[in-house]
């Protein structure tokens, strides 16, 4: 009786190198490109190697294609001019600034209002992170319950701060960390990025373990993941 081959962590097809990721509820090969250009191959359970390599390779021309359309939108993030009008995004509606004599940033009647002195100041941009990580730390954690009672994982408390090019970490103490970014986001893609953290509380690493972590609260987290990383290239990041 012959023994199925276990499939590696990684595969490096020519000059590509990706994470392998199996599951035994996908009945059909598929690949992702995360934000980062980062690669991963997903398999069906007891998937041979020689097999996925093969198909892997044959979509190389697809990855580059890819990659280089990832290329161009992380070189084409938008810029803002802080201007009335101007479009801001939360929690994945647009709302329009509106230059006031106000004391701070706040929300008014469907408007962002942004301190004519912070415009004067040239402390708009600061202003606005500002805005959104204080509103980060009031939502995120109401948000997060629900989830964590799904995957039965408690992070330690919830911080919004500027993580460069990652959505979320998980700090060795148990707190989850969030992009203020992310509050431009939609719900449910900012609900990937939670799950995703939650499940690094008992998987560190990206392992199959991990993945099927996420698949279990979140069925249909890979279209999730690959809607965050076309939305995600034109967020506004400051």
């Amino acid at each position: 009786m012959s023994v199925t081959e276990a499939l590696p962590d990684t595969m490096l097809i020519g000059d590509l190198q990706f994470a392998v990721r199996e599951s035994s509820r996908r009945a059909t090969v598929g690949i992702t490109v995360d934000r980062d250009g980062s690669l991963q191959l997903h398999a069906p359970a007891a998937c041979p190697p020689d097999a996925l390599a093969a198909w892997a390779h044959s979509k190389r021309i697809w990855v580059y294609r890819k990659l280089a359309e990832k290329d161009l939108l992380l070189s084409t993030r938008p810029t803002k001019e802080f201007v009335s009008g101007e479009g801001f995004s939360y929690l994945g509606r647009s709302h329009r600034l509106l230059v006031a004599d106000a004391e701070s940033v706040r929300m008014d009647r469907g408007r962002i209002v942004m301190p004519r002195a912070a415009i004067t100041s040239g402390t708009a941009g600061t202003a606005l992170i500002q805005w959104y990580r204080s509103r980060g730390k009031h939502w995120l954690p109401g948000r997060l319950v629900p989830w964590s009672a799904r995957t039965a994982l408690r992070a330690r408390a919830v911080e919004v701060r500027d993580l460069g090019y990652r959505w979320g970490s998980l700090s060795r103490n148990g707190t989850l960390n969030v992009h203020w970014a992310t509050l431009q986001l939609a719900p449910r893609l900012i609900d990937y990025v939670l799950v995703h953290e939650l499940a690094h509380i008992p998987h560190p690493q990206h392992t199959p373990q991990f993945w099927a972590t996420v698949e279990r609260a979140m069925p249909d987290y890979e279209r999730r993941k690959d809607d965050l990383v076309v939305v995600g290239a034109g967020l506004w990041l400051g």
